[in-house]
């Protein structure tokens, strides 16, 4: 194999690596900032193949440029007492000091430095909040190091600003060295304890873990190489710079770049997953808000059906009630006028006609009309009620959501919230449009009518176009007809004694199987016509959210399958992790010295597109 090639291990490493990327990327989609984090991604898998890359970060005035410039043993980046580095700085390997600035706002900075063959250096402006444009590019520059090296200063050790901005490298899974610079201001060497016990305590508790901690002078390194004898080597060893250097040169061999270079992605990936996952589970709470919505909306029809049923039955209830009121009549009607007493009035057909709608039928006919009307407008009305709830509850769920979603800005995305609300706004303003234009009297009359022709036409034979009411007694009314001139001629007179009560018992027979045959038809036709009128009221409110629901549905399978994939990957990460991390990673590495040949090759291959799109 050639020794341009990467070797086979580090092959397998570099493409498991890039397929857990292109997955999460596949994940990312339909999430605000997705673009950001996927150009990321693209960039951290991008520098897997490049040098070595050292970023340091602090506030200005820490002697990050200072420490830069020891390192070199030459003064190549400014230093000062005010915010000098006003912009990235990525240093590497030439054989002339040059100095170049690229696009935004890069200085690319190149020295013949024997480490920087192996190892680029990049100088960020302050993380003080004093330039937030210096903040910014800091941060940005952050997940695409390799080995952070952190540097704070003994005359303001871990300020607000550091803590607030280490808390933020933690998210990113990010190797942390500290530097604590400037030693050569302290006057006792317990001071110095105090500082390191101080630092170690803070960066235990914000980073997670214990880091190597670096107390050095870069003033007095500098000074002790621009020395010369007895004075060099005391100043060398007043600036403490040694261990540092051992760290940078030998610590940080070809195997621990290599491994360090391996992890450093997996940091990014497992800061996008969290923040992935974060937003889908946001996502999965909201959705699972919506869906008690609409059950609840459900349940509030079922309460609905059960009242209006339960209503339903008093209400019908009076209406057969003014029939059996009828009933009673009517028997009492039959034994007061079938009888030997009145045997010549039986013969007037019209006037035991007249009796029998007076005192049997009397203003029957009205008020079952106003009792039905009365039934109508519950119905009617209780509709409306039922559009005015779901409208309510549609407003109060939207303002929360407004409420809910200010704390998700950047979580979810634009377009999912955008239909998300699109449709419970569109619900709300379909339920407020019934509400507003609800006709009662119209709706009363359509109810009325539809009604009103059932009853007849069902249950009352040839009553026509007649009122409901009338229709009802017209059917009791032909009762009269069995009675009336049941007597009439002088044979039938003879025979009054024997035919007068069975002709009452006939009558009243006849007149019991009709009120009933009444009650039962009248009961079953204006249920049947209740329930279809109940059905139609909340198939209109089903119907009316039906797009709501569906994009509920269909979002919570899509968040299900999104979490799923979510595990699947943040596993990959951790086995991968795992591996490189593991007691057999370093055996199956490559050998140092072919490790050294191969970067170094692959620095003169890949110079011209060095730190491309950083």
């Amino acid at each position: 194999m050639a020794k341009a090639a990467l070797h086979e291990r580090q092959q397998e490493l570099l493409q498991a690596e890039r397929r857990l990327a292109s997955e999460l990327q596949e994940c990312l989609s339909g999430f605000a900032g997705a673009d950001v984090q996927t150009e990321t991604l693209r960039q951290v898998t991008a520098t897997l193949e490049n040098l070595f890359l050292l970023v340091i970060v602090g506030e200005f005035n820490a002697g990050k440029s200072a420490l830069i410039n020891a390192l070199l043993r030459r003064e190549v980046m400014e230093e000062g007492v005010l915010p000098t580095t006003h912009q990235i700085a990525i240093l590497r390997y030439d054989e002339q000091h040059t100095v170049h600035e690229r696009e935004n706002r890069i200085l690319e900075v190149s020295y013949p430095a024997d480490f920087l063959q192996n190892i680029s250096i990049v100088d960020t402006p302050g993380v003080n909040a004093v330039l937030r444009e210096h903040e910014q590019l800091t941060e940005d520059f952050i997940p695409r190091s390799d080995l952070i090296m952190f540097i704070t200063s003994v005359d303001r050790p871990f300020t607000q600003s550091e803590k607030l901005f280490l808390e933020r490298i933690r998210a990113w899974g990010k190797k942390v060295i500290i530097v604590l610079n400037k030693i050569d201001l302290l006057r006792h060497k317990a001071d110095l304890a105090k500082l390191l016990h101080f630092i170690h305590d803070n960066c235990k508790h914000l980073l997670g873990f214990q880091p190597e901690v670096f107390p050095v002078s870069a003033l007095k390194a500098r000074q002790a190489q621009e020395a010369a004898g007895e004075q060099a080597i005391a100043l060398w060893e007043e600036s403490r710079f040694g261990k540092l250097e051992e760290y940078m040169f030998q610590t940080l061999d070809a195997d621990e770049r290599i491994r360090l270079k391996f992890l450093s992605p997996l940091g990014v990936m497992q800061r996008i997953l969290g923040q992935t996952q974060s937003a889908v589970e946001k996502r999965s709470k909201l959705l699972a808000e919506d869906a008690r919505t609409v059950h609840t909306i459900e349940e509030q029809l079922e309460l609905y059906r059960e009242d209006m049923e339960s209503n339903f039955t008093h209400r019908l209830g009076e209406i057969e009630n003014i029939v059996l009121d009828m009933h009673v009549r009517g028997n009492n009607f039959f034994d007061d006028t079938i009888r030997l007493g009145r045997i010549f009035d039986l013969i007037k057909s019209d006037r035991i006609r007249q009796e029998f709608e007076h005192e049997v039928i009397g203003d029957s006919a009205t008020r079952i009309d106003a009792a039905v009307q009365e039934l109508i407008d519950w119905m009617v009305e209780q509709e409306h009620k039922l559009w005015q709830n779901v409208m309510d509850y549609l407003e109060r769920r939207r303002q929360m959501s407004v409420r809910s979603d200010e704390d998700m800005i950047g979580s979810v995305s634009r377009q999912f919230d955008y239909n998300r609300r699109a449709l419970l706004q569109a619900v709300a303003r379909q339920a407020h449009g019934v509400v507003q234009t609800y006709n009662r009297q119209a709706e009363a009359e359509e109810l009325s009518q539809d009604l009103r022709y059932a009853v007849t036409q069902a249950a009352i034979a040839g009553a026509g176009g007649i009122g409901l009411g009338a229709a009802i007694v017209a059917f009791v009314g032909t009762a009269a007809a069995d009675v009336s001139g049941i007597l009439a001629g002088a044979v039938l007179l003879s025979l009054g004694l024997y035919i007068i009560p069975a002709r009452r018992k006939k009558a009243k027979r006849d007149f019991d199987l009709k009120i009933e045959a009444l009650r039962k038809r009248l009961h079953g036709v204006m249920q049947e016509q209740f329930q279809r009128e109940l059905r139609g009221s909340m198939q209109r409110v089903r119907e009316s959210i039906a797009p709501y629901t569906r994009f509920v549905r269909t979002e919570q399978k899509r968040v299900e399958m999104s979490q799923a994939r979510l595990n699947e990957i943040g596993q990959g990460i951790a086995d991968l992790r795992t591996d490189i991390e593991g007691p057999n990673a370093a055996k199956e590495m490559p050998e140092q010295v072919e490790q050294e040949e191969d970067m170094a090759y692959h620095h003169a291959v890949v110079k011209p597109q060095h730190y491309q799109g950083l």
